[in-house]
């Protein structure tokens, strides 16, 4: 027998909902919905995906709608005066006709809908019918107090509904949690039941008080948490560090003078960096060895690795960030290791690019709202950027203004996004904002900055806004670019062979 997956009342409470949700999932199923309005799990037009995901997804749909409404204030409810069924009007979710009208409204946009009794009680939050029973049986203006209550409290619906508020708190603490929430649900029962204009701030005071001590409790205990985990992987990373130290060095001591000059040859090095860019990339196993194959393997490589092992060895970086390559008996170990150590450092050096990269969209940058959206959703498309919750990109296109007004960075972040942002903001001046300096520079990069500056001068002060290497390889680096910058110059100018001509003389009288 087919299974229901979806009833028309539920499609239609997520048709109207889904407005107010804006869940990628639920947008991308809505036409399907409109066109079907019972979904079973044998329909011939559901495709298997769109199947899995209303299976999966259903019911965090069906309650995140549920907080998406409330009661309509000024009209909460109203009593149908006619007997004839014919009169009344029909329920926005089921199509029955209702005697008793709930009139409940979107929170996002005010869209009002009428429900009946047993909807509000089968689809609407917890809140919702809390308040239905209320305002049926007691005081038909107890919406309008709510509203104004917690417009004044907005701890109470958090203290109330929230199931997951205070996550982190110890359970010895739990006790004081439920004397709160017990004693703060009295407290606005007792003000709800009667009309009353004076809100209930004495007796809500010592709840409230208690709660804000918790909060505090469990954002000490959520801290301390974070501590733990960040204690927890760097333990893990300097155990795999020391592992990989471990491989290396065994890798030395057993190399034969042949695998000494095979590791130290141009095209070993070469291979071997190449191949960790592709790794690093994270790119399917079919991609990775298409990529692969337009790859030059030296001939001496050849004997010792094929691209089934290496594809192994990707899969492997993929899922643990590491190469060991354990099932791969026949694979030299030195081979591993090195492959092993040039994938963790490029791998390192891509995130910290995209790290740098993030901050000068959102901050180091002086772009328009519109640009600053647009390289925020290039970095979005990285790998590394698909490991961040889509949430947290619309936050950083105004990270900026909330960083001038002095608010902290969001606490619901990834911690490793935080810390990343935090280094950075802690090298900015004291005024203005400046760019995160990437530690490396490309030859395309230090063209462009000839190409966009009048001079060596104008050139080189582009270099130190952008870029920050260490000390050897920046003068290297400068001296290159002023080098440059002249043979440009000469070229532009037509003088290039006297130039050279000058030159060789002068180190000829030298």
């Amino acid at each position: 027998m087919a299974t229901t997956i979806l009833t028309p009342a539920e499609n239609r409470f997520l048709q109207l909902s889904q407005p107010a949700l804006q869940l990628p999932d639920l947008t991308r199923v809505m036409p399907l919905l409109r066109d079907h309005p019972t979904i079973k799990d044998s329909s011939e037009f559901l495709s298997r995906s769109a199947r899995q995901l209303l299976l999966d997804q259903r019911v965090a749909w069906l309650v995140q709608g549920s907080e998406a409404w409330k009661l309509l204030a000024r009209l909460p409810y109203a009593i149908n005066d006619s007997d004839h069924r014919t009169d009344w009007r029909h329920c926005a979710l089921c199509h029955k006709p209702v005697r008793y009208e709930y009139h409940v409204v979107l929170r996002t946009d005010g869209h009002e809908i009428v429900v009946g009794s047993e909807c509000v009680k089968k689809f609407m939050s917890d809140e919702m019918q809390y308040l239905m029973a209320i305002t049926t049986e007691d005081n038909f203006h107890a919406v309008a107090q709510y509203d104004d209550l917690t417009a004044h409290y907005p701890q109470v619906p958090e203290i109330l509904w929230d199931a997951q508020a205070l996550p982190h708190l110890p359970q010895s603490h739990q006790r004081r949690q439920h004397w709160v929430r017990k004693g703060t649900k009295s407290t606005v029962t007792g003000y709800l039941k009667h009309r009353n204009p004076t809100l209930p701030e004495e007796q809500l005071s010592p709840y409230l008080t208690e709660y804000q001590a918790l909060q505090d409790v469990d954002q000490a205990a959520a801290t301390a948490q974070v501590e733990r985990q960040e204690k927890a992987v760097a333990a893990s990373e300097r155990v795999a560090e020391q592992e990989a130290a471990a491989a290396w060095a065994a890798a030395n001591q057993a190399q034969t003078t042949a695998e000494q000059r095979l590791r130290a040859s141009t095209d070993y090095r070469g291979y071997l960096k190449a191949v960790a860019t592709l790794i690093v990339r994270h790119l399917s196993l079919a991609e990775f060895k298409e990529h692969l194959g337009e790859l030059t393997m030296p001939r001496s490589l050849q004997r010792l690795v094929n691209s089934y092992q290496l594809g192994v060895m990707a899969t492997e970086f993929a899922r643990t960030g590491q190469i060991q390559a354990t099932r791969l008996q026949i694979v030299p170990r030195y081979l591993v290791a090195d492959l092993n150590q040039v994938s963790r450092q490029l791998a390192a050096q891509r995130q910290r690019d995209w790290n740098d990269d993030v901050f000068n969209a959102a901050v180091g940058f002086d772009l328009t709202p519109s640009e600053r959206q647009s390289r925020l959703a290039q970095l979005r498309d990285s790998w590394e950027g698909q490991r961040i919750p889509a949430a947290v990109y619309p936050e950083l296109t105004t990270l900026r203004e909330r960083l001038v007004q002095e608010a902290a960075l969001p606490a619901d972040w990834p911690q490793a996004l935080r810390t990343a942002i935090s280094e950075r903001l802690a090298r900015q001046p004291k005024t203005g904002w400046v760019p995160a300096k990437k530690n490396h520079v490309t030859p395309k990069q230090l063209r462009r900055l000839v190409d966009r500056q009048p001079n060596f001068a104008a050139a080189a002060q582009a270099y130190h806004r952008l870029y920050a290497l260490p000390a050897e390889d920046e003068a290297v680096t400068l001296s290159a670019l002023q080098r440059y910058t002249l043979l440009v110059a000469d070229q532009r100018a037509q003088r290039q062979q006297a130039t050279d001509t000058l030159v060789a003389q002068l180190f000829k009288q030298k």
